[in-house]
């Protein structure tokens, strides 16, 4: 089954900012923010979240000259929810990205990506290098297993309660407490209720949250996970690529310490690195403004280069 956002979602969708568009991708109904025009930038957000993460970068990149496009997951935020979490994979996800992007006709494309955002958006890159002008990583993993999780109680934590089978599924799906968590210490400015409401709206019930439940299993805590070698790929790959890349990774994320950041940029052959400062694990949320603001020195020093 697949529930449509309507199916679900009660709620006033009125105030939310931007215009919504959808297309169809291989029988899924995928919601986007298309705002701009210009050189495009391919916005994915991760786990729990969807694309009102991105909202406060939107309007300054757009100032500056450039299109943003920014889907929603599959199971995630306005798009179509499968409710059976066999539907969700990692590679499913890059599937609808890549047919998103071809779609829309996207060209030369910077990618920004965070959390899941960071693989799925990355693959993309990897497989379509002629397409690709710059990428934005934001506080991601690129290699497995994720050695910066930061401490040994969080892993043995994801494994115990989040990747355990049916038992999973009914903490996640039924009592709501991935989201209720990450949505607790994900970030570190805001408590805005009305924006809180707005990042909790896509799910309300244990039916929807099916891609919610999937994204925990899909994480590789060691290589003989299947998704290993997938996510090893990105890695091996921006190793010998000299795209331009910009980190930035925030100083009070409880996921990812900042010294993985400095690693990925020193790891690529034409990467720059910087901290956000006093922004928690949806760094976007807490700090988009500036981020977009790095992102458009950065862009037109790339555009100077290229």
């Amino acid at each position: 089954m697949i529930m449509s956002t309507t199916q679900h979602i009660n709620s006033s969708v009125s105030d939310l900012a931007f215009e919504g568009n959808y297309v169809e991708i291989d029988g899924i109904r995928l919601h986007y923010v298309d705002e701009g025009s210009g050189p495009p930038i391919l916005m994915v957000h991760g786990q729990p979240t969807w694309s009102y993460l991105y909202r406060k970068m939107i309007p300054p990149l757009v100032a500056a000259g450039y299109r943003c496009v920014v889907p929603d997951l599959m199971g995630f935020g306005l798009s179509d929810k499968p409710t059976d979490e066999s539907a969700y994979s990692l590679q499913r996800h890059v599937e609808l990205i890549t047919g998103l992007v071809e779609k829309l006709k996207l060209q030369s494309i910077t990618i920004v990506g965070q959390d899941w955002g960071g693989p799925i958006g990355l693959r993309y890159a990897i497989k379509h290098q002629d397409n690709i002008h710059a990428l934005v990583i934001l506080n991601t993993l690129v290699r497995t297993p994720p050695s910066d999780l930061r401490t040994m109680h969080m892993r043995i934590m994801i494994k115990v309660l989040f990747q355990n089978g049916a038992f999973s599924s009914f903490l996640i799906r039924r009592l709501d407490l991935f989201r209720r968590m990450m949505y607790r210490i994900g970030f570190k400015m805001s408590s805005d209720p009305q924006v809180m409401k707005q990042y909790r709206m896509p799910h309300p019930t244990a039916a929807s949250r099916a891609g919610v439940a999937a994204f925990p299993k899909m994480l590789p805590l060691s290589t003989a996970h299947p998704n290993a070698q997938y996510i090893n790929e990105i890695e091996e790959t921006l190793a010998k690529w000299d795209v331009p890349v910009q980190v930035m990774f925030s100083d009070k994320d409880m996921v990812f310490q900042v010294k993985e950041g400095q690693r990925i940029a020193s790891m690529v052959p034409n990467g720059r690195f910087q901290v956000v400062r006093n922004a928690g694990h949806y760094l976007q949320e807490d700090a988009g403004e500036e981020i977009a603001e790095s992102m458009v020195t950065f862009l037109r020093d790339a555009a100077e280069v290229s």
